[in-house]
């Protein structure tokens, strides 16, 4: 059997201590609103001690950090949370509320106290993933009433240079107007309002 010398035997208590107290440090940073600071020690305290989940999840820096943090351990709370955070930044909304779902369940399985965070997070992950998805139809109803519209009024003036052109082109004018506008009332109805499309035709 090798003797270990004292001098690893002493590093070992040593080196785990230190990572302990910048972690302590880093916490103290942070309450201070020194976030840059408190991440530098969070840093050190990885760098001492690269095993330990929750010194990944105290840095949160970015979505690398927690997802290793996960790898370390799959059921840490902490970690689906800030990955949560960093989801909602990237606006991964989908992502996001998936990872505070797990970070619900297991707070339940492990029976842990987070009060109203985890719901009240999910309910903004839920809300800023409809004004998204609302702002996305409400661009896109916009752009098409605006493409429409620009048709229309096309159509309006190429008719009525016809019709001054012609003495029997009024009534071809409205007809072919008239056929214009059912056909954008059958493809978009909500999008055009009929008093506009029915200006045109004269």
């Amino acid at each position: 059997m090798k003797n270990t010398p004292p001098e690893k035997m002493a590093s070992s208590p040593e080196k785990s201590s230190t990572a302990q107290e910048l972690k302590e440090q880093g916490n103290r940073l942070f309450l201070c609103r020194k976030y840059q600071e408190a991440a530098t020690c969070y840093s050190k305290t990885i760098n001492r001690n690269p095993s330990v989940a929750v010194y990944y999840t105290n840095r949160t820096l970015s979505l690398a950090d927690c997802k290793h943090a996960l790898e370390l351990d799959p059921h840490s709370v902490k970690a689906h949370f800030f990955l949560c955070q960093c989801h909602l930044e990237l606006e991964n909304y989908n992502e996001a509320i998936g990872n505070l779902q797990r970070a619900y369940n297991l707070a339940k399985e492990q029976r842990l106290n987070f009060g109203d965070d985890i719901p009240s997070a999910l309910r903004v992950a839920k809300k800023k993933r409809w004004n998204s998805i609302e702002e996305k139809r409400i661009n896109q109803e916009n752009k098409l009433h605006a493409y429409l519209t620009k048709l229309i009024l096309a159509e309006k003036e190429r008719f009525l240079k016809f019709r001054n052109s012609s003495s029997d082109g009024s009534f071809l004018a409205r007809t072919k107007l008239t056929n214009v506008y059912l056909s954008v009332c059958l493809y978009a109805p909500q999008c055009v309002p009929p008093s506009k499309l029915c200006l045109c035709v004269i």
